[in-house]
């Protein structure tokens, strides 16, 4: 389904045995060579799999000196090639017909603007234009944001009346806190983010799931107030993530798509009996009064014991089935 972090699509009896609610809709990778052990990305980074390695790592950048000119030179993809999304209306229209889990949209051409720039830059080279090359990061940071602006219209003018979620992004957190200075964030991205959002607004009434891995409470507020509705991974590990405190604080604005059971330990190294605890916990502070949807902490990884999986699973199906009230938004879905 993704090639740099090499996630599956999931076959119809695992969805069916864990109890998933939810479907991807992509638009079409577009033509080319497998990606071996090395290839380029839309924007011309070389990422590589080391050896006996999972994953890719992006290692060359196309932007190697933080000039105008160089971004004048750089590739950029294309959001109008419509090799994009020849039949993509009619496979989802095919979807909503055959199923009843919820499409979850995601547009191409990336939806990250702070990321995209420590992938074209290095992720130093990155963080330091946003101090001292700002005039530059700017010019980035606008011509990204057109970019995926047109690709979000395009998706949408697709598939934006069939969809019930749709994707957006931007890691913008670390373990122990956000990536760069909150003013900072505030100054760069933010603005282009909610005209991001203003456009996927435009083009659909589905809800607005936000992806930023890590600590990322004292950014909630701005993400709320710029149209996000719900947010996902739920690092619940990180730094100020207490999945208490996060409802307590946001949960009547905010929904929370993850956080039902932490994947940087419990997952992989827990017993059963831990995972069901950790998922009981989880589904505690966030359910109650709707608004949660159950998932792991981001991806499951290699090596977790199956055991593991299907308890957490069959723990949130047994724990996280109550009736609505009055006051819930949704209930807990998986």
């Amino acid at each position: 389904m993704e090639t740099v972090q090499q996630i599956a699509f999931v076959d119809e009896d695992v969805m069916e045995a864990l109890g998933a609610d939810v479907v991807p809709v992509f638009a079409n990778a577009l033509p080319g060579p497998p990606p071996g052990d090395s290839f380029k990305d839309d924007f011309g980074a070389t990422l590589r799999r080391p050896p006996g390695g999972l994953y890719y790592d992006w290692q060359e950048f196309p932007l190697p000196e933080p000039s105008i000119e160089a971004l004048d030179r750089m590739p950029w993809p294309d959001p109008a090639d419509p090799a994009r999304y020849r039949g993509l209306r009619e496979r989802v229209m095919k979807l909503r017909s055959s199923t009843d889990r919820a499409l979850f949209g995601m547009a191409p051409c990336g939806h990250d603007l702070l990321n995209q720039l420590f992938r074209v830059r290095g992720m130093e080279a990155g963080l330091i234009d946003c101090i001292a090359n700002q005039e530059f990061a700017e010019a980035f940071l606008e011509r990204l944001t057109l970019t995926i602006i047109s690709a979000q219209e395009r998706f949408l003018a697709e598939v934006g009346d069939l969809i019930d979620v749709h994707f957006a992004a931007d890691d913008l957190g670390g373990q122990t806190g956000p990536l760069i200075a909150p003013a900072t964030w505030r100054a760069l991205v933010r603005p282009r983010q909610a005209r991001i959002m203003a456009a996927i607004r435009a083009g659909t009434t589905a809800r607005i799931v936000y992806h930023s891995c890590g600590a990322i409470s004292e950014l909630l507020p701005n993400l709320i107030d710029i149209g996000v509705d719900a947010i996902n991974p739920v690092q619940v590990a990180a730094a100020g993530m207490d999945t208490r405190e996060l409802k307590k604080r946001f949960g009547a604005r905010l929904s929370f798509w993850g956080g039902g059971c932490d994947t940087q330990r419990v997952l992989p190294r827990g017993t059963p009996a831990e995972v069901r605890a950790e998922v009981e916990r989880r589904i505690a502070d966030l359910a109650p009064g709707g608004g949660f949807v159950f998932t792991p902490v981001h991806n499951i990884q290699p090596g977790v014991p199956a055991a593991n999986i299907v308890e957490a699973f069959a723990t949130a199906r047994k724990a996280g089935t109550y009736p609505l009230d009055g006051n819930a938004r949704g209930g807990m879905r998986a």
